[in-house]
C-alpha cells in the first residue's frame, strides 16, 4: 500500500470520509490504482469532477499516483 493526500474542493466536499470538511486527508491505496479509481472508492460522480491536480500538475484520470503524492479534485466551475 501506499499513501497519498487527498484534498477536495467546493461541492466536492461532501465526499470527505470525515463529512463536508475541506481539511486534506491521507488515503491509503495499491500500486497501480489511478486517479479514476480514487474518484470510485470515494463515491465521487463522474460528472462532479471536472479537474485532478497531483503536486500542482494536471492530471487525466488514468494517471498512477506514488507515493506522497498530493491529490487536488476539484468540481465543474462556472462564473462569469
Amino acid at each position: 500500500m501506499i499513501t497519498i493526500e487527498v484534498v477536495l474542493f467546493a461541492t466536492l466536499r461532501k465526499y470527505h470520509p470525515g463529512g463536508a470538511n475541506s481539511e486534506p486527508f491521507d488515503m491509503e491505496i495499491s500500486p497501480g490504482t489511478t486517479v479514476e479509481d480514487i474518484l470510485k472508492e470515494l463515491k465521487i460522480p463522474p460528472r462532479e469532477s471536472k479537474q485532478v491536480f497531483v503536486n500542482s500538475i494536471r492530471q487525466e484520470k488514468d494517471y498512477k499516483p506514488r507515493e506522497g503524492d498530493r491529490v487536488a479534485i476539484f468540481p465543474p466551475i462556472a462564473g462569469g
